[in-house]
């Protein structure tokens, strides 16, 4: 298999995986269980995306990573960096955009979280591994091979924002810049699934604390 195609069946797989919900709620009326099979797709999912990225070759910023140690302890100060990023950036966006400091697409989720607390699977761990596999790997380590790096990092974080369907593009985009700069430097997609993964899981956290 080449590069492009593991690039195409990890992005294919993930649309798929994201619809399923939606056509099990339009088409048998289940749409009490909704979160529920959203928790099980996505669970799935991310299990399934994992293996085709274990099968699959290896892409050019993959060649020369890290050792483990290292790549882990990018990951796990990955954590806080990537919170500052947020928070520099939710202040520009309110700044800029007078958007409102709170996200939206995050308080809907955190008001479910809370009837509905299997959801946590999905916060911080199915939905960060999906998104570092498809976002990071496929699209910007895909189109760093043909592109100037920035712009194939600026491509992938604003369809990163775009596919949270929140005001907060800024936001999201700055994130998933500073993830991309983070795959780049450590040549671990692990790396930022540790990242990601962790900063979802501080917010969640903080959310349900107050």
């Amino acid at each position: 298999m080449t590069q492009s195609q593991q690039n195409f069946r990890l992005i294919i797989s993930y649309l798929i995986i994201l619809l399923i919900p939606s056509a099990l709620v339009r088409f048998f009326g289940l749409s009490d269980q909704f979160y529920l099979f959203t928790t099980i797709t996505d669970s799935l999912g991310a299990l399934l995306l994992l293996y085709f990225n274990y099968r699959g070759p290896k892409n050019s910023l993959e060649k020369h990573p890290l050792p483990l140690k290292k790549a882990i302890i990018w990951g796990i100060s990955g954590i806080l960096l990537a919170l500052i990023v947020q928070i520099i950036a939710g202040s520009i966006d309110h700044l800029l955009f007078k958007n409102s400091t709170q996200s939206l697409n995050t308080l809907t989720l955190m008001t479910a979280l809370k009837a509905q607390p299997w959801l946590i699977i999905i916060l911080t761990i199915a939905a960060p591994t999906m998104e570092e596999l498809v976002f990071r790997k496929a699209i910007f380590g895909g189109l760093s091979g043909r592109l100037n790096s920035v712009l194939a990092a600026l491509i992938s974080s604003l369809l990163f924002a775009v596919i949270h369907q929140d005001s907060h593009l800024i936001i999201y985009a700055a994130i998933g810049l500073f993830l991309c700069w983070l795959y780049r430097k450590t040549g671990s997609i692990y790396t930022t699934i540790i990242s990601h993964a962790g900063m979802n899981l501080v917010v969640t956290l903080f959310y349900l604390s107050h």
